[in-house]
């Protein structure tokens, strides 16, 4: 059986991969894969939640492969915006990495203000260290 993770996305976020992904897409070098299974994904989510005309509200969880992970990786840049959303593009590539550090067993990393509750004392220090040096250049 093929390991898979939830991809959480929005109508916007749909709409979007859904434009973005095409029939000759293969994935990476390292990581090959047919765009056709991941456009039938999109293309049910899209029609759960736009195929009314009217664009729905909520998430719809899409299950895909590490493989489709970093083809949709190649797909989303921060820079992405919406007029709605200027954060749009940040947004988006979180939850795809987010998808891409759980296939990697990177999954719990911390990301808050409050990263160092589960950092070692070695870790706490070399974080201390970088911080200093960034504030220097």
């Amino acid at each position: 059986m093929t390991d898979t993770r939830l991809l959480e996305l929005n109508a916007d976020e749909i709409m979007c991969l859904s434009d973005r992904i095409c029939n000759p897409d293969c994935g990476t070098e390292d990581q090959r894969v047919s765009a056709y299974p991941l456009l039938l994904k999109l293309g049910s989510a899209f029609v759960e939640v736009v195929g009314s005309g009217q664009k729905k509200e909520g998430m719809i969880p899409i299950a895909i492969t590490e493989p489709e992970a970093w083809l949709l990786r190649s797909k989303v840049a921060s820079t992405d915006k919406m007029a709605s959303e200027p954060l749009f593009g940040v947004k988006l590539l979180t939850k795809v990495y987010k998808v891409l550090l759980a296939f990697n067993g990177l999954g719990d990393l911390p990301s808050s203000e409050f990263a160092e509750d589960g950092m070692t004392d070695a870790q706490k220090c070399a974080l201390a260290e970088w911080n200093d040096k960034s504030k220097e250049e």
